[in-house]
């Protein structure tokens, strides 16, 4: 089978159909730099998914309607078995493709339909009543990231993306440590910054030996503190062992490498929180709402990754949590602490550069941070400004209460 696609400048109104029917070949209608530009993302995007599917490209002349139809008349006499997908393309190309349609209505040659990238249902636009085989089509996070021309970028023992395993002993460890952040996120950050500073950058040693001495300086100038009674509920609940907490002295054994990595990092364990909500979410008919959750995602921007010593860097992006609904993303940014504009803005270059319009946007917090009413009421309208949804006070909500605001704004 032969798809003909209206090149678009959204990637999933080009790849769409390819997800959802498996064709031989794809021709791509519209201007030659930009599909050559875009036909290595492609190939590579395709080939992800174990698919073999020959990738040409009819360049037209996007102001001759006359020319247009020609093209889309010679595919249609040329090819076998071919299918239109509207997804995507410019009004003056689907006015020469009603043109052709119009010509060839009665002699079943042209098969024409489009997806509903919400829904990922397939929409017959010639209304014969005949729907191409299809698939319900669905992303990964990393298959997203890839369509736009990205990719994860893997954990390397120091930076990257952590592959988490969520086990019935971890999840109730990140529930314990949740309920204890919940009740001062302002103290669980100034604690954890302190045990990043005294742990270090060796992820693989679990235990600490410190002087208080020497980190009383970076206390004061990073605002960063040791809090003996969080030290102490930490060791009764078995997130850490061994806790020796004397004058100048302090030593202790982290219970594992993922413990470690949610007690070194201030913003972890809500960040895993929120993903952990949101896998468990599900729809009316019993089915989870999301196919793929990832933590912690790394974005190198263009997919070429870079060692330390090239001359060309790495232009990377960390984005807390990345969901997949079938064919649409949600980016989210959570803030275990004080947020500002500066963070709706982080969160709307990264999802609009890798989500496209289809992208959802949640900001995430514990807290605004200023005592500010008009502060509060600007940052409110530009996060509104910019299509981002807003889950506030988090550390307030049971996790039902947590589940069901997620829902409604992930929904």
């Amino acid at each position: 089978m032969t798809i003909v696609e209206f090149f678009d400048g959204v990637s999933i109104c080009n790849m769409v159909s390819c997800l959802a029917m498996k064709p031989d070949k794809i021709i791509f209608i519209g201007e030659e730099k930009p599909i050559e530009r875009q036909k290595k993302v492609y190939t590579r995007f395709i080939n992800s998914y174990g698919m073999q599917v020959e990738l040409t490209h009819t360049p037209i002349n996007r102001s001759s309607v006359e020319q247009i139809v020609s093209v889309l008349t010679d595919i249609v006499e040329s090819e076998e078995s071919c299918v239109f997908d509207l997804t995507g393309g410019e009004d003056l190309v689907l006015v020469a493709m009603g043109i052709v349609f119009e010509r060839y209505r009665n002699t079943g040659k042209v098969q024409i339909h489009r997806f509903n990238i919400g829904s990922g249902r397939v929409v017959d636009c010639d209304k014969d009543g005949v729907l191409p085989d299809t698939e319900q089509p669905k992303l990964s996070v990393e298959g997203n990231i890839m369509l736009y021309g990205g990719c994860v970028v893997p954990y390397n023992g120091k930076k990257g993306t952590y592959n988490w395993d969520f086990n019935d002993d971890f999840e109730s460890d990140l529930k314990v440590m949740w309920e204890i952040c919940k009740t001062d996120p302002g103290l669980w950050n100034s604690l954890i910054g302190t045990l990043s500073y005294m742990a270090g950058d060796d992820s693989a040693e679990l235990t600490v030996s410190a002087s208080k001495t020497h980190t009383k300086e970076l206390m004061k100038k990073q605002k960063i503190a040791w809090i003996p009674g969080l030290m102490k509920s930490f060791n009764r609940c078995g997130l850490i062992t061994n806790l020796v907490d004397e004058d100048d002295f302090v030593s202790f054994t982290f219970k594992n490498e993922q413990v470690k990595r949610c007690l070194t990092k201030e913003g972890t364990v809500l960040e895993l929180e929120v993903m952990l909500l949101a896998k468990k979410l599900k729809r009316k008919d019993g089915s989870f709402l999301f196919d793929d959750a990832v933590n912690g995602v790394y974005i190198d921007w263009d997919s070429e990754l870079h060692e330390p010593s090239d001359n060309d860097k790495d232009t990377e992006n960390e984005i807390d949590v990345v969901l997949m609904q079938g064919l649409v993303p949600v980016f989210i940014s959570c803030k275990n602490g004080s947020v500002d504009d500066t963070e709706l803005y982080k969160l709307n270059t990264v999802a609009d550069r890798f989500g496209g319009p289809y992208v959802k946007k949640v900001l995430v917090s514990s807290y605004f941070g200023k005592n500010n009413e008009d502060a509060h009421t600007h940052f409110v309208q530009r996060a509104k400004d910019m299509d981002i949804e807003l889950i506030e006070n988090v550390h307030t909500l049971s996790d039902e209460a947590f589940a069901k605001e997620m829902k409604k704004k992930l929904c």
